[in-house]
Order: C-alpha cells, then sequence, then structure tokens
C-alpha cells in the first residue's frame, strides 16, 4: 500500500482545498500515477479504492466548492470548481455540480480519469467515435450504454474509447456533486464536445468556476 504522507507535498502545487483527507489521497494518485505512468489502465485500477474511501468522507469538501455556477461556460448553471491542480498540470482534481435536471454537453477529456459521485444520482450516457476524425467539424458517435450512478459510485475514463459521455443529475431537490480525478489540467485545455445528432463537433475550454477566464 502507498504511504501517503501529508507532510510531504510540492507547495508550488496549488491547493484551493486544504484537507487532510485530500492531501493524503493526492500523495497516493502521484505514487501510483508515477509507477505506473505507462499503464494508464493500471493507475486507475490501482487508484480506484483509494478513492472510492476518499467519497465516503462527507466532511472534506467545503460547501461552497458544491454549489452550481449560474454563468457557467458549461451551461445549465454547472460549477466546475478546481480543488487541487499539480504544479505540472500532470494531475487535477475538481468538483461538478450540476443542479437538478441539468446535463452537461457531450463532451471528451483527453485523458485518463476517475469520477465518483459524492452527493445526489446521475445519468451518464456514453458514447464512442466511430468516424476517423479527418473532417473537421464532423464526427459520428455511437451510443454504447446509459448508466444511473447513486452517492459511491465510480466510473473510469481511458481515451480513445472510454473518454466520450454526457451525464444529468436526476435528482430533484439539490443538485448532485461529483469529484474528478484527472491525469491533465482539463479545465485549462482544448477538448471537444458534440452534438451526436447534428453529427458535429467544436473546441471548448470549459475552465474553472472559482479561476477568474483569460480571454
Amino acid at each position: 500500500m502507498p504511504h501517503a504522507n501529508i507532510l510531504e507535498h510540492d507547495e508550488a502545487d496549488q491547493w484551493f482545498v486544504d484537507s487532510i483527507d485530500l492531501r493524503s489521497f493526492v500523495a497516493t494518485a502521484k505514487e501510483i500515477r508515477d509507477r505506473t505512468i505507462d499503464n494508464p489502465a493500471l493507475t486507475l485500477s490501482e487508484l480506484e479504492p483509494y478513492f472510492k474511501a476518499l467519497l465516503t468522507k462527507q466532511d472534506w469538501l467545503p460547501e461552497n466548492f458544491a454549489q452550481p455556477n449560474p454563468n457557467s461556460s458549461m451551461g445549465g448553471g454547472i460549477g466546475q470548481w478546481l480543488l487541487y491542480r499539480a504544479q505540472d498540470r500532470s494531475l487535477t482534481i475538481f468538483s461538478l455540480v450540476i443542479p437538478p435536471g441539468s446535463t452537461t454537453p457531450v463532451h471528451d477529456h483527453l485523458a485518463w480519469g476517475l469520477i465518483g459521485l459524492y452527493k445526489g444520482q446521475l445519468e451518464e450516457t456514453r458514447y464512442r467515435r466511430v468516424d476517423n476524425g479527418d473532417t473537421q467539424e464532423s464526427a459520428v458517435l455511437e451510443l454504447v450504454e446509459v448508466q444511473q450512478q447513486k452517492r459511491g459510485d465510480v466510473y473510469r475514463l481511458l481515451p480513445p474509447d472510454g473518454d466520450i459521455h454526457a451525464v444529468k443529475a436526476i435528482t430533484i431537490f439539490a443538485p448532485s456533486v461529483s469529484i474528478h480525478v484527472m491525469g491533465n489540467d482539463i479545465g485549462s485545455i482544448l477538448r471537444n464536445k458534440y452534438n451526436p445528432e447534428q453529427k458535429s463537433v467544436q473546441s471548448f475550454r470549459s475552465g474553472y468556476s472559482n479561476i477568474p477566464h483569460k480571454k
């Protein structure tokens, strides 16, 4: 079992939530990532039990990081709150807050990741891209599955096939809150959102709700 010493961390990393539980998890995630860097599937497999343990603790995420964002670049009042970012941008952790009934665009992530439901319920619709990507602004997606997620559930992101989805909050009175652990700085990079019906794709940058957007 990796030893997570919370006193040994890079102060150049950015911590927007400072908690013992989060620092311990980040230390473990870095150790596993560095040891399995050539095998992302193994990274996810080894990291998942520690991530599930973090999700069971309901007192480390401040309430202001579990709120919708009416000015969201994702639309629908969806808040994307950065909790931690490594100095080299190779690891980020953020909360995604989706108001009842709102749905994210169909989007990709372009890196391995783990998503765990911290509060509420979600419906996840997964897709696979089946065209060759040669035509700009055009994409053909195939529906893979639709799953409902409850608190504590974890699902994996692994490009290229396991990377495209949309998620909808199916709670009635409160937003859903999911925690994302990503192998990139997902809010800062250009990635893709899709319209499966129109077979179109366009670049977008989701940003983070707690970091000013740079024009």
